[in-house]
């Protein structure tokens, strides 16, 4: 018997203290409450090591260290803290790296000495340096399952994807391998009416043709605020995303 059950019947019972406490006095702490909840939940699956739900993957093997550059996110390959809810609940602080050529998000074990891939379908959503990352299952939508970074999370969605391969070339000292986007640039979609469709680069064509049935206000909301398809590319597909939710709310 694993003493998992046992500390999960304590923690129960502690947050019906917490609760108890708490529903004796007025509204203005149930902010509080709940987050003494959420502090306590993390702590608990932070607490009890390798019997944490996180760790329910399975193993990770580094590449080939003879490949050139590497596969991950922003060609970082350190441990960065994130967050990422994962099979239900919320993990904080968590030592991430994602795998864009696998696709896949590697967690530092409890122990910090051994690298966990999580299992996608589990994988909900994870936040790393900033950006916000969706699991997206084929559903026939028009969309390949895989994470996605989601731009604008509105009732429309701008999404991008990250995409890296293993490339051989042959040279004089022999075959080389090395990491290489799939892309020669990114790959955005846009969610419209539960269904994804790929516009390429984001070229305001391919965006108009998404929403083409507001494309007369669109085309005069872009001339109005001046928006530029240059360096602020993809502030551009947000703003015209949340302009397109708020002419059709």
């Amino acid at each position: 018997m694993t003493k998992h059950p046992i500390i999960s019947m304590i923690c129960c019972l502690i947050l019906t203290i917490i609760f108890k406490t708490v529903s004796a006095q007025g509204d203005a702490d149930s902010i509080s409450y709940k987050q003494a909840v959420f502090n306590l939940i993390n702590h608990f699956d932070q607490g009890i090591g390798e019997e944490s739900r996180l760790y329910n993957g399975f193993g990770y093997n580094y590449y080939d260290p003879n490949i050139k550059g590497n596969a991950y996110l922003d060609d970082v390959n350190r441990w960065r803290n994130g967050t990422v809810d994962y099979d239900g609940e919320t993990f904080e602080n968590v030592p991430l790296i994602y795998d864009i050529n696998a696709d896949q998000v590697i967690v530092s074990l409890f122990n910090h000495n051994s690298p966990s891939r999580l299992v996608s379908d589990k994988v909900a959503s994870f936040n790393l340096s900033g950006r916000h990352f969706v699991r997206v299952s084929n559903n026939s939508s028009g969309i390949k399952s895989g994470f996605y970074e989601q731009l604008y999370g509105g009732r429309s969605q701008v999404l991008n994807k990250y995409e890296k391969a293993i490339h051989t070339t042959n040279s004089s000292s022999g075959l080389e391998r090395y990491f290489m986007p799939v892309y020669d640039y990114q790959e955005y979609y846009i969610r419209k009416d539960d269904k994804y469709y790929s516009i390429g680069d984001g070229s305001l064509s391919a965006v108009l043709e998404v929403f083409k049935d507001k494309r007369k206000e669109l085309r005069q909301y872009i001339k109005d605020n001046k928006i530029q398809f240059n360096s602020l590319h993809e502030l551009a597909l947000v703003n015209i995303a949340t302009y397109y939710d708020h002419l059709t709310n």
